[in-house]
Parts: structure tokens; C-alpha cells; sequence
């Protein structure tokens, strides 16, 4: 599995149509990469026919990034966008400011690997901790709720999980993830189960807190 898209298809003259969540199809000349599959569509007939039928899973079309995308959208919305991660360390917030103007929308990021960090900084509680580990639904919620009340944010993403190679158990494998997006009204949980490397998790961690924070400036989570 690569990491972005081949060198050797940038230069593709049709369409590239970038998605997360789906496999690659027959018929489509397609990359797999850590972050979704890329198809190249050769021609408008064609793109038309698959925007119809796997429009959820498009999230662009063209070679932006998905935190181009939600960056845009953030923008255009008029939100503010603040962080905190424990098992992606930052990856999430250097991938945010990796696009220019990013400070539009962007106020900044917790990294809470430690326990005591999540406690003292984002007022996780040592019973949660204690009751339900740290890469918990609950603890995941906790700080989330936490990025909110200590910044100006209008939606707060929280990210633990264990991204292996070791770590994990029978209850708690390695790959698995919890994912919450706070705003003042609500709070939503996701859970996900990786398989690939260390990194490659990490990665895809954060791929899907983007995905589903562009899902939810379009059209709600």
C-alpha cells in the first residue's frame, strides 16, 4: 500500500477521482493507497456515470488533498477547527497546516499521549481513565469536550487509539480507534478498526477525522 498518489499517473490527462471507503472496481484503472482509492476516469461520460453511483464516497475530483477539501470548507463556513490527539501525536494538525491559510480556520492542537496530559490539560478524569482505559468511547468524549472548553473552537476533534505493532488485546486490538467531533450542540462517536502498519493507522486515523468532518460541513454527520 503507498502513501499518496503515483508520480506516474499525475500527468494522467482524463479525470482523477479521489475516494475513501471504497474498494477498488473492475473495470477502473485505479491506486490503492493509505487513505483511499484513486480512480482514473478517462473520460466526462464516464465520470458522470460514476459521480452517480459512488458519489458518497467522492470526496474530490482533481489532485487536492482531503485536507485541502475540508479546509476549504471550513473556510467558507466561517468555522474554527481545534484538535487533540493522543495515538496520531499531531499528525492530524501538521496535515491541517500543511495547507496554506490554514490559520483562517484553524486555531491549533492538543497532543496528549500521556495520561496525565489528557487529565491536566483537557480535564479527562483519572476515574474514566481508570474505568475505561484510554482508548475508550468515553474518554474519547471527554476530550473532545475538553478541546471546546479550552478554546474559542466551533468543532473540536479527538483522536486514541492503539496503532500498534503491539499494545493491543483480546477487548482492545491493535488498529482500533475512537474518533469524537464535538460543537456545542453535539457530540459524535465513531469507532474503527485498522489493519495496516503503525504509520499507515496513523494515517488513516486521520484521513477519517477529516472524512467525516467533511461529511458533516456538507451535508451532517
Amino acid at each position: 500500500m503507498i502513501v499518496g498518489l503515483c508520480e506516474e499517473n499525475l500527468d494522467f490527462n482524463g479525470f482523477i477521482v479521489r475516494t475513501i471507503g471504497l474498494d477498488a472496481l473492475e473495470g477502473y484503472r485505479s491506486v490503492k493507497w493509505a487513505g483511499g482509492v484513486d480512480f482514473f476516469i478517462e473520460d466526462e461520460e464516464k465520470l458522470k456515470l460514476f459521480v452517480e453511483r459512488y458519489k458518497d464516497f467522492i470526496y474530490a475530483i482533481g489532485k487536492e488533498s482531503m485536507e485541502e477539501v475540508v479546509g476549504k470548507l471550513l473556510r467558507e463556513k466561517g468555522l474554527k477547527l481545534a484538535t487533540a490527539e493522543s495515538c496520531t501525536a499531531g499528525l492530524l494538525s501538521a496535515r491541517l497546516v500543511n495547507v496554506p491559510g490554514s490559520s483562517q480556520y484553524f486555531l491549533g492542537g492538543f497532543v496528549v499521549y500521556a495520561n496525565e496530559l489528557k487529565t491536566k490539560l483537557l480535564g479527562v478524569e483519572e476515574e474514566a481513565l481508570r474505568k475505561h482505559g484510554a482508548v475508550s468511547e468515553e474518554v474519547c468524549r471527554q476530550m473532545a469536550i475538553g478541546v471546546l472548553e479550552e478554546t474559542d473552537a466551533d468543532i473540536a476533534i479527538a483522536i486514541t487509539g492503539i496503532s500498534g505493532p503491539e499494545g493491543g488485546t483480546e477487548h482492545k486490538p491493535v488498529g482500533l480507534t475512537y474518533m469524537a467531533f464535538a460543537t456545542d450542540r453535539e457530540v459524535v462517536l465513531r469507532r474503527f478498526l485498522f489493519q495496516g502498519s503503525r504509520n499507515e493507522n496513523r494515517f488513516m486515523a486521520t484521513q477519517w477525522a477529516l472524512e467525516i468532518l467533511r461529511r458533516y460541513l456538507t451535508k451532517g454527520v
